[in-house]
């Protein structure tokens, strides 16, 4: 790599570090390049971006960001997982993990400028999605809603009866 490439190269990264919402580090040593590009497919469907580059250039591009707690993880063969979400992110990584007899592994992560162990991001990977929970939610606030209104058409619905049953006599 010539030097002049370097500074694009680690301007491109930190926007990717700045861009998103969740880091991963992952150790890929065992991966085979099939492996990579099924990974990074089923990254991109999530809206994420696997990335394999120099630790050294990454160490520079994280500097001065929210994800500087994971510098002292950059070392070895490791890839850099950029996430808008990172609960779908967390359980990509780890169904792969699991799924590959552990071609990847989990070293840590980072969220909102808090890193996150191995435990942590297997822990984000048991929950629901983005959406679902925004599903979850909505169906929890208009349950309330529902109800009153079912509350509130009972009493009309049994003076019908009632006069109903008045007026056959």
């Amino acid at each position: 790599m010539d030097k002049s490439q370097k500074p694009t190269i680690i301007a491109k990264i930190k926007q990717s570090f700045e861009k998103s919402t969740a880091v991963f580090v992952i150790n890929q040593n065992k991966m085979t390049v099939a492996n990579s590009e099924d990974l990074r497919k089923q990254l991109r469907e999530s809206s994420s971006q696997y990335l394999v580059c120099k630790n050294t250039l990454a160490r520079l591009a994280v500097t001065g960001t929210t994800f500087e707690n994971i510098l002292p993880h950059l070392g070895g063969q490791l890839a850099l997982i950029f996430s808008a979400d990172i609960t779908a992110s967390a359980k990509i990584i780890d169904e792969y993990s699991t799924k590959n007899d552990g071609k990847i592994s989990i070293i840590c992560g980072g969220y909102d400028g808090k890193l996150l162990s191995t435990a942590d991001v297997k822990m984000l990977a048991k929950l629901p999605k983005l959406d679902e929970l925004r599903a979850k939610i909505i169906a929890i606030i208009q349950t309330p809603a529902q109800r009153l209104a079912v509350l509130q058409q009972a009493p009309a619905t049994q003076l019908c009866r009632v006069l109903k049953a008045y007026a056959e006599r």
